[in-house]
């Protein structure tokens, strides 16, 4: 008797640990885990039909809560703990994997920074890992985390369409800044025709053909990228996400053009700065080649009366001194007329 009210005060005094299902994808090894998440870098937003995972930092955790719940590939798993120089995409059977840059505008360096995000996407799942806090991506999980009615929009559907939603959030974010760009060119390209060419200004032109130039190397991989993705057909990648990815795919050619006028208005300017500078420095060569030849009478004929020699002509008489001075002069002005006739002046 005694044994068995032990028995029921032991079975009610345990409390029941409530385990939440993460996702429903067969590339889950297990199929929940805690309420709590592994650590405060790894993130959570789950629907009935999808969860999204974000990983802001990858360490020796991520990776071993990446490795126990998941079947990924051991390619994927290393690849995720460096950065890769380009953007890719790998196809398995149940899910993709996507290495995506996102460009970034350094205020204070004038420069573009890229902020890579890994991928993993299956059926009923996505997972994003950041190797640096993206804002980014940071806005739009929190915004998505926060409001419920962006939150039933986003993840209404698939993990197709959620993707879709972050990539065309990350891309069209850098929207104002590629404006920007476009608007300080305008105003070099006035200063320029205004008169004003200084090395600040070639210094304003290299930095901005650096920015174009790492634009270029970011966004043309990822057209190539996203019009594969629009034909992969997956439970989770079907005819309308499809469509979806092609809006993307004509966002990135537009981007593409737009980049492509910039570079070709920095060449031309910057072709126009540098025959501008070297027209004015041409100008201030000839305008000292000509002050040189002015002055070369008066320079010879201080050299030779100027030796120790005794005996030159009219060095006694100031009369004739002073006559020589008057015949320098007039062959100085018949010079400057005669340069002036070439226009050399």
């Amino acid at each position: 008797m005694i044994f068995v009210v032990y028995l029921m005060w032991s079975t009610q005094s345990k409390p029941m640990v409530q385990k939440e299902c993460i996702c429903k994808s067969p590339y889950q090894k297990n199929n929940f885990y805690p309420n709590n998440p592994p650590s405060m870098a790894i993130k959570k937003i789950t629907t009935d039909k999808l969860s999204w995972i974000n990983i802001d930092q990858v360490n020796n955790e991520a990776i071993t809560f990446l490795k126990s719940e998941y079947n990924f590939h051991h390619l994927d798993l290393e690849d995720i703990q460096g950065e890769t120089q380009t953007p890719k995409l790998d196809t398995y059977k149940n899910y993709l994997f996507l290495v995506i840059q996102v460009p970034h505008w350094n205020e204070e360096t004038k420069s573009i920074k890229t902020h890579e995000v890994d991928i993993f996407i299956g059926d009923g799942f996505l997972i994003t890992i950041q190797h640096t806090k993206s804002k980014e991506v940071k806005n739009f999980f929190y915004r998505c985390m926060k409001k419920k009615r962006i939150k039933k929009e986003w993840m209404r559907s698939n993990s197709g369409y959620l993707l879709y939603s972050l990539l065309e959030s990350l891309f069209k974010d850098f929207q104002p800044t590629l404006n920007k760009i476009g608007k300080e060119l305008t105003k070099i390209e006035q200063d320029v025709f205004e008169g004003e060419q200084n090395t600040q200004l070639v210094r304003e032109l290299a930095i901005y053909r650096r920015s174009v130039l790492a634009l270029r190397r970011i966004v043309d991989p990822q057209r190539y990228l996203m019009a594969n993705l629009a034909h992969i057909r997956k439970p989770f990648l079907n005819e309308e996400t499809s469509l979806y990815f092609d809006d993307i795919n004509d966002y990135l050619n537009k981007t593409w053009a737009i980049i492509d006028t910039y570079r070709d208005s920095i060449q031309g300017l910057h072709v126009t700065v540098e025959s501008l500078i070297t027209q004015k420095t041409n100008k201030v060569i000839s305008m000292l080649t000509v002050i040189s030849v002015c002055l070369l009478p008066f320079t010879v004929l201080a050299s030779i009366y100027g030796m120790n020699i005794t005996g030159l002509p009219f060095a006694k008489d100031p009369v004739w001194i002073w006559s020589m001075f008057v015949f320098l002069a007039l062959l100085l002005v018949v010079i400057m007329l005669v340069m002036r006739s070439r226009k050399w002046l």
